[in-house]
């Protein structure tokens, strides 16, 4: 705390004597102040492998974005689209069936099963995002991570942000 008071004193008492700078380097992929957190584009997914002993479809995405500081102290959140527009984070149930993820150091993986334990019909198309974020949850502690529109505005996403997951 002392030296917190110090700095202020020090950096209140400085006066500026020369010309602005240049603007500083924007972060990564737009993200100004956020250079390591990615979102991605959305992506559709309708190629689905089914594993007979979990009961489950997954897709599995190699994502290089996902990084060992990632799996060490970060989070990977994936959306889901719904046919209005609006974004759920997974897990996300509905009428006994789930859609939920998990991530692992250089990808992650999307699965859709029934809660009940039995084998689930086909997935079908369905169109998702991920936000991938190494340490978000400490630099921003009041956000829900779970809200996609409170993740995104954390993030203060662009367009232009991406990630480069591939299926």
């Amino acid at each position: 705390m002392i030296v917190a008071a110090g700095s202020l004193l020090v950096f209140n008492s400085c006066s500026k004597t020369g010309p602005q700078g240049p603007q500083g380097p924007q972060g990564v992929a737009g993200l100004n102040g956020n250079a390591n957190v990615k979102g991605s584009d959305p992506f559709t997914v309708s190629s689905w492998t089914y594993n007979s002993s979990d009961k489950t479809y997954e897709a599995s995405f190699n994502d290089p974005d996902v990084t060992q500081a990632v799996a060490d102290r970060g989070d990977v959140e994936i959306f889901l689209q719904y046919s209005d527009g609006t974004w759920r984070n997974l897990p996300d149930i509905v009428g006994g069936t789930e859609f939920f993820s998990r991530f692992s150091l250089g990808g992650f993986d999307i699965y859709f099963a029934n809660v009940d334990g039995s084998t689930p019909s086909f997935p079908g198309t369905n169109t998702f995002r991920s936000v991938i974020a190494p340490s978000q949850r400490q630099a921003h502690p009041n956000t829900n991570w779970k809200n996609y529109n409170e993740a995104m505005a954390a993030l203060k996403d662009t367009p232009a942000t991406t990630s480069s997951a591939t299926n």
